[in-house]
């Protein structure tokens, strides 16, 4: 059904628009991050190739609603996840229900966008950078802590591999999402953020937030004075995640490849990467060539870190 979909993308337009749409799985309510990106990839589906896709948001459960609903989809093809790699990866590790493997149970076809994770101070530490933190950080034990969108989250395991590197005091300070963690934070009760790049480029120059560094491999555009986490010696802390297209184990290999070679030529639109741009993510230079052994070094990197935390799967 898949070959006949895109097959028809390059003899006719009309036979495409006629096949059965393309199911886009998010596991995340409307208007958020994902959602946002699988409707761009939707249009660009559109424009590009005249494939038709409709985004179908199953949240809840921290993603397993969506989880399941691929893995109960038939392996044809027309069903695709859209999820961040890391809540696959990490998910086994910190949710009992998350009873999946997140390298056999999840057959990748492309990486739609990459985004890191940005370290950030309010007015409590006064800190700029993170030397002055650390320095801050050893004379108020007490009262050094960060704040994150919630337990189990990779924001919560990055905090505790800088607290390792730092030789710092960090405590931890979970919140039910990133809103009121920013609030706090801007607002003297918590000292340091972890979030992603894209909340604090909102805020950075305005004198509320001041980031001392992020996760990726490069400075992002919108925050070009912002150094990465190697820049400031803290290479370990280096972690980039991806919004990652997957469709069911049992697909077969010339669907997964046909896939591979649509995604490929959606990301490198420029509707596409203007489309992204704009959201402050950026999108992969290249395809990674082997999408399992990325995804098994990347959940080996985030065991090392759950390990670190302390974290009991009964969290």
């Amino acid at each position: 059904m898949l070959l006949t979909a895109l097959s028809a993308i390059t003899s006719s337009t009309v036979m495409a628009q006629s096949s059965p749409p393309v199911k886009l799985i998010v596991g995340f309510p409307p208007g958020g991050s994902v959602d946002t990106i699988a409707r761009a990839f939707a249009e660009q589906a559109r424009a590009q190739l005249g494939l038709s896709m409709i985004v179908d948001n199953r949240p809840g459960a921290s993603g397993k609603i969506a989880f399941d609903a691929l893995q109960n989809a038939p392996a044809d093809g027309m069903t695709v996840l859209i999820a961040p790699t890391s809540v696959i990866e990490l998910g086994p590790m910190v949710l009992p229900t998350m009873k999946f493997d997140a390298i056999k149970d999840f057959v990748p076809i492309g990486s739609l966008a990459e985004y890191g994770f940005a370290v950030a101070t309010g007015p409590v530490s006064g800190a700029k950078d993170i030397d002055s933190y650390k320095s801050w950080a050893k004379a108020n034990p007490s009262t050094s802590s960060f704040a994150t969108p919630g337990l189990g989250t990779p924001q919560h395991f990055l905090g505790s591999q800088l607290q390792k590197e730092l030789a710092i005091e960090l405590i931890h300070v979970p919140y039910k999402g990133g809103g009121n963690s920013i609030t706090d934070v801007m607002g003297g009760q918590i000292p340091l953020l972890i979030t992603t790049e894209q909340v604090v480029v909102a805020y950075e120059g305005k004198g509320r937030l001041n980031t001392l560094f992020i996760t990726s491999k490069k400075r992002n555009p919108l925050m070009p004075g912002v150094p990465t986490a190697k820049e400031v010696g803290l290479e370990q802390l280096e972690s980039v995640d991806w919004f990652g297209a997957f469709v069911k184990p049992g697909t077969s290999a010339e669907q997964v490849n046909t896939w591979k070679a649509q995604v490929r030529k959606i990301v490198a639109s420029s509707g596409y990467t203007d489309a992204m741009k704009k959201l402050g993510y950026g999108v992969p230079e290249t395809q990674p060539a082997d999408f399992a052994a990325l995804m098994t070094d990347e959940r080996g990197a985030w065991a090392e870190r759950v390990k670190l935390s302390g974290f009991k799967l009964s969290e």
